[in-house]
């Protein structure tokens, strides 16, 4: 098992002390986070020059929308996130395939994207507009040997099952943040590693409790300071062979985002010794 974190470059020049960072706090992967106004082949080799510099494998590329027109709440998100928003859907589009072209420059495999809600109707029309998005989207990652992972949330596990068998790609995988299914109210992802953990590809280690306002996301947390059973969650994961990547995720900023980011290291460096030795 690889531990790696979140790692946002907004400044290309920046990539070589983002990754020495990342390397001196004894982390081996992360996922990339980088959403320029235009990408470019010179920076994606900047980027795997540095990372490979200082030992750093990207396991993941995290694409996000450029218009940052996204609202992730549990009201207003339902008509601004995701693929399936028709006023932001082909721009969207574009820059993720752009995007997954530039991971592959740099030498990355796989890229992870938040779809939107995924509709338990599996004939409502949003429902057909996502599976016409990601299944494009698959098709112009599988020309570059890549894989899509979709980043849990908003939508119930069987919900996302339902979408990847319906497109029935085989580059088409989980981005499993469990303290998103939490936080949104449609998952306990312990019982949802029973519907989709085999295609888990990739882990956010994060944590966080449910809703308490049906408008809002529940609260994110530090590593056990939530709801989620990292324990439970990782046995049965380990009972299906996963032994990949946690991408350690702190939705905060500064000394405390960094303070939070070790202790969650050593909290699943610990548990991982029980689990898989």
């Amino acid at each position: 098992m690889k531990l790696g974190t979140l790692l946002r470059i907004t400044d290309i020049n920046e990539s070589d002390c983002k990754f020495r960072e990342l390397a001196e706090l004894g982390f081996t992967s992360c996922q990339l986070v980088y959403k320029p106004d235009e990408y470019t082949f010179k920076a994606a080799k900047i980027i795997k020059d540095t990372a490979h510099a200082n030992g750093i494998e990207i396991s993941a590329q995290f694409c996000g929308y450029k218009d940052n027109h996204s609202v992730f709440d549990n009201y207003y998100g339902f008509k601004t996130s995701g693929l399936n928003i028709e006023a932001y859907r082909f721009d969207r589009l574009e820059y993720v395939k752009k995007a997954a072209s530039f991971a592959h420059e740099a030498g990355i495999t796989d890229i992870v994207i938040h779809a939107g809600f995924i509709p338990n109707n599996p004939f409502a029309n949003e429902y057909a507009l996502m599976i016409a998005a990601i299944e494009h989207l698959c098709a112009h990652c599988a020309s570059m040997n890549m894989n899509v992972l979709l980043e849990t949330g908003g939508e119930a596990a069987v919900a996302l099952l339902r979408l990847i068998c319906d497109i029935g790609r085989d580059n088409l995988f989980v981005n499993l943040d469990p303290a998103n299914m939490l936080m949104y109210g449609y998952s306990n992802p312990v019982d949802a590693m029973y519907t989709i953990g085999k295609y888990v590809r990739n882990i956010h280690g994060k944590d966080g409790v449910p809703p308490t306002d049906p408008r809002k996301l529940g609260d994110e947390k530090p590593i056990g300071e939530g709801m989620v059973d990292f324990y439970k969650l990782f046995e049965i994961l380990r009972d299906l062979g996963y032994d990949r990547y946690i991408t350690i995720e702190r939705e905060t900023s500064g000394e405390e985002q960094k303070a939070d980011i070790i202790k969650a290291k050593k909290y699943f460096e610990t548990m991982l010794s029980k689990l898989y030795n």
